[in-house]
């Protein structure tokens, strides 16, 4: 039966439902059900549909998930739409996410930063003490592990509440479930359930996410994480609450320092990799959780074109994603977009140099060409380097110390040598590095430093 509704599903030329839905293609399979994104015909929405054949599930238990999910409301948390079934399966409509599951996420970017280790886990935990305070009868997940949780930008969104249960219920005891790796002991001995079940599984990812956090977190975050996943209920957090206060405490503590918040992109000439530049520097500020977006201000129309390139790029509401990247093209005029708020505004200016908002921006990133052949060309572009020289640093793209330093040397600005790189979109620790140096350098660049040391030292030294 459940082979029969999957060749069904799998014509992406059919409709089901009565007609209402078409298949675009698979998201995901588990053991007892299929996840379909799907079209909605008449209101031309994609939805998830979750797929569960009767044979292999618990009636109850389905109609139990989609009543819990009907009755929260929670922007972490998928909204569901309907329930549906026919003679083979039940059909769960729900909100269609967009974005990697955490392992993926992680296998892309295996550095994060502590901000975005602080920002991943007060978002878990904010889902959760609303399940814990949910009225009546507070909500226990069960089932954490980052298949369930959905990297949405710099969003998190938790899904699969197909074994979630309340501890109180006053007509029957919790069924016990969960996973090997991230479950408290309890969901296996048969012992009575609390919420302390749940913030065993979230010290548990925590400490999976904290293997992934460059710098090194401090020990009180580990001591905080062992304590979360102590064995004894009774000597972990009381409640998620007490967790994330205390996480919070220890953050103000070590937080990163405030970034400038308007950055300019400019290339010496066209093909000198200033669009690449822009592009990952904006991937490095999110996935370093400071929270970015690209905004192209050229003719190039690169994103449009990249989109093509990337075919998991996903566009919403004028904004394209991908990995850590978000950024908006080139519109024309009359089309309205609403820019994030709050938030680092790198602007990719092409070549334009001429243009006046340059010139409000709190940094600008001067981007050329390392090869002898272009140096002249851009050492003649002198006249807008100086023209902003308190605010501007200079990137020599695929160039080495060399070239850097005899542009140190004609410019007087921080010159910042940029390796060859092949992925904009793609962090590697060497890119993170560099552009930590290039945000947080204080006072001047090494390169300049050494360019003036070698002026006062007499001739022939």
């Amino acid at each position: 039966m459940r082979d029969r509704t999957k060749e069904r599903m799998n014509d992406n030329n059919q409709s089901f439902l009565s007609g209402k839905y078409e298949i675009i293609r698979t998201l995901g399979s588990g053991s007892y059900s299929t996840v379909y994104l799907a079209r909605h015909h008449v209101l031309e929405l994609e939805q998830a549909i979750k797929v569960i054949p009767k044979a292999t599930s618990d009636q109850l238990s389905v109609l139990s998930e989609a009543r819990l999910l009907k009755s929260i409301h929670h922007p972490g948390i998928p909204m569901i739409y309907d329930i549906e079934e026919d003679d083979d399966s039940f059909y769960l409509i729900e909100e269609y996410i967009q974005g990697d599951s955490l392992d993926t996420f992680l296998l892309n970017q295996p550095i994060i930063s502590g901000d975005l280790f602080f920002s991943f886990c007060r978002q878990l935990c904010d889902i959760f003490i609303y399940l814990h305070t949910f009225m009546p009868i507070p909500i226990l997940y069960q089932d954490l592990k980052p298949e369930h949780i959905i990297v949405c930008g710099d969003r998190l969104k938790l899904i699969d509440f197909g074994v979630s249960g309340y501890p109180a219920h006053p007509e029957e005891r919790i069924r016990h479930f969960g996973n090997a790796q991230f479950s408290a002991p309890e969901n296996f001995s048969g012992a009575d359930l609390s919420t302390a079940a749940d913030v065993y599984s979230l010290g548990k990812l925590m400490q999976l996410l904290s293997k992934y956090v460059e710098p090194a977190l401090p020990r009180k975050i580990s001591r905080i994480i062992q304590k979360s996943i102590h064995p004894d209920p009774a000597f972990r957090y009381e409640t998620v609450e007490m967790l994330l206060s205390v996480l919070e405490k220890e953050f103000l503590t070590i937080r990163s320092p405030h970034l400038v918040s308007n950055i300019a992109v400019v290339g010496s000439h066209s093909g000198c990799g200033c669009t690449h530049i822009a592009i990952s520097l904006v991937s490095a500020l999110n996935l370093l959780a400071h929270d970015s977006f690209y905004l192209e201000c050229n003719n190039t129309d690169s994103l449009f074109k990249l989109s093509l390139v990337y075919p998991n790029m996903l566009e919403k509401d004028g904004c394209f994603y991908l990995r850590c990247f978000k950024g908006y093209p080139t519109y024309g005029a009359g089309i309205a977009i609403s820019y994030p708020l709050n938030a680092i505004r790198v602007t990719d200016y092409g070549i334009n140099s001429a243009d006046p908002a340059i010139g409000q921006a709190d940094l600008i990133l001067f981007v050329c060409d390392g090869a002898p052949w272009r140096r002249k060309d851009v050492i003649e572009q002198n006249n807008f380097l100086h023209t902003h020289k308190d605010i501007v640093k200079v990137i020599v793209n695929h160039g080495d110390k060399r070239s850097a330093a005899t542009l140190a040397k004609a410019f007087g600005v921080p010159v910042y040598p940029f390796f060859p790189d092949t992925d904009a979109f793609g962090i590697t620790r060497k890119k993170l590095d560099f552009f930590r140096l290039l945000l947080g350098q204080k006072g001047q660049h090494p390169l300049c430093a050494i360019i003036k040391r070698l002026r006062l030292l007499p001739h022939g030294r």
